[in-house]
């Protein structure tokens, strides 16, 4: 340290030179300026270091490839803008391949049948045997019925009235008894027919065939009896009786409704069967037919 006025050497920390007596100024300030050019000295090496990395820096980007501009030959996937399109995979949205159709499914199986209860059989034949009789009823009731089978009964209840009427006649017989006595027979056979049927009680499975089975049997006794009937009441030497009794069974052989009640009952009845064979695997053991179909109407004597 020098003494700023004549230059001699001075001690450090010295403020008052010896020779010259100048008061030192540089006592304190030397080592702030030491301590000022260390900073500046670090500063600028900090700056010459960031200037270098930002160079490296810039130089190894120009090595690379970027985003948007890449050397030729130096692509590779992954690049964002000319990396290769990806391969198709299954289930792409766009590429995806057409959908494998499922096998069709098989055409559902018949619901196999079960077999009919045992009740069920026994009375679908206990049924079947009453209705062989009630086509034999048929058969031999219409033939009662019928008043000119013959060619000449028509013609004899005209002349019955005609005898009636005749107070010299020498009748001593009904010429119609025979008649009655059949006609009477028929209808109790049918009413026998359907007081057998009613004493079987019907399994659960077979009620509705069986009470529409039993309306065709009352229709049928029914119209039978009121027939029947009608030619008991009659006396033979009344012409007024026969009149009656001609003009009641023209008014039922003329009513249309009694005759279609009865088939339709059958029809009914019919159905129902059909029914309750279908639920089970069996044939169907008989028909229900309408009187037309086995000896003509029992209104169409």
């Amino acid at each position: 340290m020098k003494c700023a006025k004549c230059g001699l050497d001075l001690p450090e920390q010295t403020r008052h030179c010896p020779k010259c007596g100048t008061t030192n100024e540089y006592a304190s300030s030397e080592k702030p300026r030491k301590k000022r050019t260390i900073f500046f000295i670090l500063a600028a090496l900090a700056t010459v270091g960031i200037i270098a990395i930002a160079l490296a820096a810039m130089m190894a980007s120009r090595s690379r490839p970027t985003i948007t501009q890449v050397p030729a030959g130096t692509t590779k996937p992954g690049n964002v803008v000319t990396a290769p399109p990806p391969a198709s995979q299954p289930g792409n949205v766009v590429t995806a391949p057409p959908a494998v159709k499922p096998p069709a499914s098989p055409m559902p199986t018949e619901v196999k049948k079960p077999k009919p209860p045992k009740e069920v059989v026994d009375y679908l034949e206990f049924v079947r045997k009453v209705e062989q009789h009630r086509q034999m009823l048929l058969r031999d009731t219409g033939e009662a019925l019928m008043l000119s089978s013959t060619g000449s009964q028509a013609t004899t209840l005209l002349k019955l009235i005609d005898m009636a009427a005749d107070p010299d006649s020498k009748v001593d017989i009904d010429p119609l008894k025979d008649a009655k006595n059949e006609l009477a027979r028929q209808y109790k056979n049918w009413l026998s027919t359907l007081e057998y049927f009613d004493k079987k009680p019907a399994p659960n499975e077979c009620r509705e065939f069986s009470g529409a089975y039993r309306e065709l049997l009352r229709r049928e006794t029914e119209a039978i009896g009121a027939i029947a009937q009608g030619l008991q009441r009659v006396n033979i030497m009344d012409p007024n009786d026969m009149s009656r009794l001609l003009r009641e069974l023209q008014r039922m052989k003329n009513d249309p409704s009694i005759q279609r009640n009865i088939d339709l009952a059958a029809d009914h009845a019919d159905t129902k069967l059909n029914e309750l064979v279908a639920k089970y695997d069996m044939q169907k053991p008989f028909n229900v037919p309408r009187e037309q179909e086995i000896s003509g109407s029992i209104m169409g004597f």
